[in-house]
This record gives C-alpha cells, sequence and structure tokens, in this order.
C-alpha cells in the first residue's frame, strides 16, 4: 500500500478524532456522551494502529509525524491528562457537590434539626430562664448584650457601635463551629452533635434577648444577610462529620478502618463545599451588614440568599444524574 491510499483509506478516522479533540480541549472529555465517547476512543485506537503501521512503512514522512502528534493528544484526553483543575472545579460546583449533598440527605436533615431545634430551645431558654441561656453566649459578648438589652434606652442607638463586635463574633464563632463539626465525628459524632446544639442555642439566646427588649427585627437584619449562607454552611460540616460519625458506629460488614476510609473522601468533599459559602458571607458580612439600609430589604437579600442555595443543592445536576 502506498502512502497515498493508506492516507485516503483513513482519513475519516482521523478527522473525525481531530475534531473530537478540538471540542474537549476547554471542556475534558467528561462532557462527551456515551455514545461519542466511544467514537473517540474506537479512533484513537484506530489511529494508534495506524501510526504503528505508518512507523513502520513510511517512518520519515509526514504523515508518520502527524499520526503521532494526532495519537499523543488523544492518549492524553483518555488516559494521561492532568486534571483541568477550573473545570474540575467546575464540575464538582455546578453538579457533583449538590448530588453528594442530596446523595447524603439523612444526615444533612439531623444536622438541620439539631441546629435550628437547638435554636428553638434557646429562644424559649432566653424567655424562661434568661440567666441559664445567658451561659450559652460567648463570655466576649455576654456582658455587652447584657448591657444593652438592660439599659432601657433605644435600642438603635446603643447597639450601632456593638453591631460589627455582635455579627463579627458570631462569624467567627460559626468558622469555628463547622470546623469543630467536621472533627467531631471522630467522637463516633457524639462532638458533632454538642457542637451543632451549643451553637444553636447561641443563636436561639441572643435572637430571644433581643426578642424580650423589642430589638427582634434589628437582631435578624444582623444575622440573616450572612447568616443565610453560614447557618446552612454549618449544616453541611455538621453533617459531614456525622458521616464520620455514622461510619464509626455503623460500619456494617466493614471494619470500622476500611468503613472511614470509604466514606472520608465524600465527608471532606461535603466541608470543602461550605468554604465558598463562608468566603461569601464574610464579604457580605463586610459590605451588607453595616450599610445603612432599610432593615426589610436586608431581610429580603438573605431569603432571597437562602432560597437560591436551597434551591442549587436541590435540583443543580438532576439532569446529569438522569
Amino acid at each position: 500500500m502506498d502512502e497515498r491510499t493508506f492516507i485516503e483509506g483513513s482519513r475519516e478516522a482521523w478527522e473525525r478524532l481531530e475534531s473530537t479533540l478540538s471540542e474537549t480541549r476547554s471542556s475534558g472529555v467528561t462532557r462527551l456522551d456515551a455514545t461519542r465517547l466511544r467514537q473517540l476512543h474506537d479512533d484513537y485506537r484506530r489511529s494508534a494502529a495506524d501510526l504503528a503501521y505508518a512507523q513502520t512503512h513510511f517512518p520519515e514522512s509526514q504523515s508518520a509525524e502527524y499520526l503521532n502528534s494526532l495519537v499523543g493528544r488523544a492518549h492524553a484526553e483518555l488516559y494521561g491528562a492532568a486534571p483541568r483543575r477550573l473545570a474540575s472545579m467546575w464540575g464538582f460546583f455546578a453538579r457533583g457537590y449538590p448530588a453528594l449533598v442530596r446523595e447524603h440527605w439523612r444526615e444533612v436533615s439531623l444536622s438541620a434539626a439539631l441546629l435550628f431545634g437547638a435554636t428553638a430551645l434557646g429562644f424559649i431558654l432566653a424567655y424562661v430562664n434568661y440567666p441559664l441561656a445567658r451561659l450559652f453566649i460567648p463570655e466576649a459578648l455576654r456582658e455587652g448584650v447584657s448591657d444593652t438589652l438592660e439599659s432601657g434606652t433605644d435600642l438603635h442607638a446603643i447597639t450601632a457601635p456593638f453591631a460589627p463586635l455582635l455579627t463579627a463574633g458570631i462569624t467567627a464563632n460559626n468558622i469555628q463551629v463547622a470546623f469543630l463539626a467536621f472533627a467531631g465525628g471522630m467522637t463516633f459524632g457524639a462532638l458533632t452533635v454538642y457542637a451543632l446544639m451549643v451553637n444553636g442555642l447561641l443563636l436561639g439566646a441572643l435572637a430571644g434577648a433581643f426578642d424580650k427588649a423589642g430589638g427582634s427585627l434589628y437582631f435578624w437584619a444582623l444575622i440573616v444577610p450572612h447568616g443565610s449562607l453560614e447557618l446552612p454552611a454549618i449544616v453541611l460540616a455538621g453533617a459531614a462529620g456525622l458521616m464520620i460519625g455514622r461510619a464509626l458506629i455503623s460500619p456494617g460488614d466493614l471494619p470500622r478502618s476500611a468503613a472511614l476510609k470509604r466514606v472520608s473522601p465524600n465527608a471532606l468533599r461535603v466541608l470543602l463545599g461550605t468554604l465558598p459559602l463562608f468566603v461569601v458571607a464574610g464579604a457580605i458580612e463586610a459590605f451588607i451588614t453595616p450599610a445603612p439600609l432599610p432593615e426589610s430589604l436586608k431581610l429580603a437579600f438573605g431569603a432571597v440568599l437562602a432560597a437560591l442555595l436551597l434551591t442549587y443543592l436541590l435540583f443543580a445536576g438532576r439532569w446529569r444524574e438522569q
């Protein structure tokens, strides 16, 4: 077979492979459906066989040089390419992360019940037994809150200088609680449950104390804009800790070490997915929370963020699952 006949016999497969590689250069082979991925593999194998033939019969030809480049790029796409970090990260947050959260909905639901159930309890305690509820407020905030609420003067005027300390203190506490809730999974989930409930009691005690003083709207206007992301992030971090705790408590047929090894990557991914939420919440706390905006507007802003986050977690990537 001469070189011209060789090229004409395989040109279609080479061109199809070239076209597919151009398409996958930016998005990767994971965006191809099963049929096209199979075709890519077949064209790669065909081109690899053609490369071997060309190197044997036309070793110094342009066709051999072209096939060497084509097959090398195809092999990199199929087997040896380093992950495209930005594309991989986008794919994880666009589809993988919400699917992972939905997969572990039981742990997420339990984490939310612990946090918000404790919040309701803290709110009630602030009315029934405030000295007890006050114990759940961090010492750095305790005196300032008590003095403010017991002053009997205009709440907005009194709390204006205190508001940045309150929001910053709660945010720092929330981040600490999130990582404590995750790490607490190693205590068979006991420390995770503790962290979620104590943080919920803190939030509820503060909410109840401000409500008693007639400042409920003011308090939630401070909390909701960034809390609409921070609180779900704590729930997700708690769910990651509960995943680890569940593997240790109920490993099934596996040894505990094997069960922990199996669940740890997903638990860590759930935790890592909360980091952007904390970053955005921090920006909101810096620019939106202290802004001289109507309280109703701040509450609406937080409600919209919470609705968008819930929609993302419930529905993003479902079409890929199907």
